[in-house]
């Protein structure tokens, strides 16, 4: 990346790195992070699942969840902290914070059904690492906050999941449930039927009272209703705000860079303003060879040629469209462990580099 180029992202209140599982999401992040604090930026950097290694690098290990930490043993212009997000914790606060009844909101917490959605419904903890996002977007002690976006099957579902978590909520699916004061839901006339037998079955099956939960747990989200819906119109605006900048970080092979450009033409469709295009752990490049003259070594030297001509031509095509209008940056197989601060700023010299 040139000088430039990291000024323009570095510019922004918020950069959130996207991508598909697996593709070094997190590492970029970090290592951005850095870069940022080398050029005199205020950074928090934040993230909901880094591996031991990166842990320790930013000084998470014996750190509680939730709670910002000045990363140890830095030397820069700026200055770097870190926030380990707890997606359980987070949404805890804010049924708690955002109940009109108390007691409705502790029923809530309490329903064996909500503690099952809350960490396993798709969308929970890209939702609460958006909730978070937004609630540290105005905080002035930070000049530029990065997020690392959960690890996702589809980097499309981090993007979508306001509008999932909202849908869940929403007063007519309650109704649907529970009906009104005057009229019960389906669960009041499934019981009023003559399907308690059907009832009794699935009680059996499920282990719990699971219709019972059920119609508890829908009476009591009608207490968060109305801040669920502010809130994630806040959280869309927050994401399509001109201080919100995109990072798109792929891996090098057909099939994460097929889910990049599906990604990229989402993003553009939905109005979201994406800057940067990482393609990480490139093949290494500029090896130099020398054809061996053993017939044997020859030819699986030119398999190698071949296999390696295969991928450089791979990148091209989507480095050459996607150039149009991005900037692509392509980061070589490091091939080592990371370990500490100074494998980060290692990575945040090759970004400078590429």
């Amino acid at each position: 990346m040139t000088e430039a180029l990291f000024d323009r992202l570095f510019n922004n209140k918020i950069l959130i790195c996207v991508g598909s599982g697996g593709v070094g999401k997190t590492t970029m992040s970090a290592s951005l992070a850095v870069a940022a604090a080398k050029r005199g930026k205020r950074v928090l950097v934040m993230t909901i699942d880094p591996s031991k290694r990166l842990k320790t690098a930013l000084g998470l290990e014996d750190k509680s969840e939730s709670t910002i930490t000045r990363v140890p043993n830095q030397q820069y212009a700026g200055e770097l902290f870190a926030l380990l997000l707890d997606a359980e914790s987070i949404f805890r606060e804010f049924v708690t914070s955002s109940s009109s009844d108390p007691t409705l909101a502790d029923r809530l917490l309490k329903n064996r059904l909500y503690k099952q959605l809350s960490t396993t419904l798709s969308g929970s903890q890209e939702f609460t690492s958006l909730l978070q996002l937004s609630k540290i977007a105005t905080d002035e002690r930070f000049d530029l906050i990065i997020l690392d976006t959960p690890p996702a099957q589809h980097a499309v579902d981090f993007l979508e999941a306001p509008e999932k978590i909202n849908a869940l909520f929403q007063d007519k699916i309650v109704r649907w449930f529970i009906g009104e004061e005057t009229h019960g839901g389906i669960i009041q006339r499934m019981i009023s039927t003559g399907t308690r037998t059907v009832l009794s079955a699935l009680e059996r099956m499920t282990g719990s009272q699971f219709m019972r939960e059920l119609n508890d747990f829908f009476a009591s989200v009608r207490s968060v209703q109305a801040k669920i819906s502010q809130k994630t119109q806040a959280v869309e605006a927050l994401l399509h705000a001109k201080t919100t900048a995109f990072l798109l970080v792929t891996g090098f092979d057909s099939a994460k860079l097929k889910e990049a450009e599906e990604l990229n033409t989402y993003l553009r469709s939905s109005g979201f303003s994406l800057d940067v295009v990482i393609i990480n752990r490139a093949f290494v490049q500029n090896i130099e060879m020398t054809e061996p003259q053993d017939e044997a070594l020859a030819s699986e030297y030119q398999r190698w040629r071949d296999y390696h001509a295969g991928r450089e031509k791979l990148y091209l095509e989507y480095a050459e469209k996607w150039r149009q209008n991005l900037t692509v940056v392509r980061i070589p197989d490091l091939n080592r462990e990371l370990s500490g601060l100074p494998s980060l700023e290692g990575v945040a010299d090759e970004l400078a580099k590429a």
